[in-house]
């Protein structure tokens, strides 16, 4: 790109955007950086985007968090019709409808890559909620009330989530229903998913 296609950081003047056109020169800006020759520009430039994301995601939903929690979902859905505030909680997906199915598919997606390994050592993982990128997961089989589980699984949970999932903040787990335990030794759990005897209903025949 040359200086004459780049983007001028001096024209337009900050003052003369509307709220919702400075995202579009932001992001022009970005591009025209992102194409510089020197990579060094280029990393460093992507790694201030990272963290002014992060900075902003993580503040903004957890100033939604606390609304949520004051019972401000009137607040919350007035903020949104205001044409500044509610443009910045749209592009964090926050505090606003989204696509709950879409989501869904793609949390269900990122758990697919870890549920191998979870079933592996005889434990599975349910979603019971998504709200303002939290996941608030249940673990069920070996995994709940393993003292692994938060070091091992959960890591490779939140990891498959940031891969998959834009606006993903973090993980909550539910507390444990089963005692502590370690997890299973090499070779105590082999195959599948072992999570409990399913009892006989009244109307089955019994079996000697």
């Amino acid at each position: 790109m040359s200086g004459d296609d780049a983007p001028s950081a001096r024209d337009p003047r900050p003052a003369e955007l509307a709220y919702s056109e400075i995202l579009d020169r932001v992001a022009a800006l970005a591009t025209a950086l992102i194409e510089h020759p020197e990579p060094a520009v280029r990393e460093g430039l992507e790694e201030l985007l990272d963290w002014l994301d992060v900075f902003h995601r993580e503040g903004l939903g957890r100033f939604v968090e606390m609304v949520r929690q004051w019972r401000g979902e009137l607040f919350l859905e007035q903020a949104a019709l205001d044409p500044v505030v509610g443009e910045l909680l749209e592009t964090y997906s926050l505090g606003v409808d989204v696509d709950a199915s879409a989501v869904d598919r793609v949390v269900q997606l990122a758990l697919d890559d870890v549920r191998p390994y979870i079933h592996s050592h005889g434990g599975d993982v349910e979603v019971r909620s998504i709200v303002d990128g939290v996941v608030q997961l249940r673990m069920h089989g070996t995994c709940n009330g393993c003292t692994a589980a938060d070091d091992t699984v959960t890591r490779r949970i939140e990891v498959a989530l940031r891969e998959q999932w834009i606006d993903f903040r973090r993980v909550e787990v539910e507390p444990a229903t089963e005692a502590a335990h370690p997890p299973p030794t090499d070779g105590q759990v082999t195959t599948g998913l072992q999570i409990g005897r399913k009892e006989p209903s009244p109307s089955s025949p019994s079996t000697s």
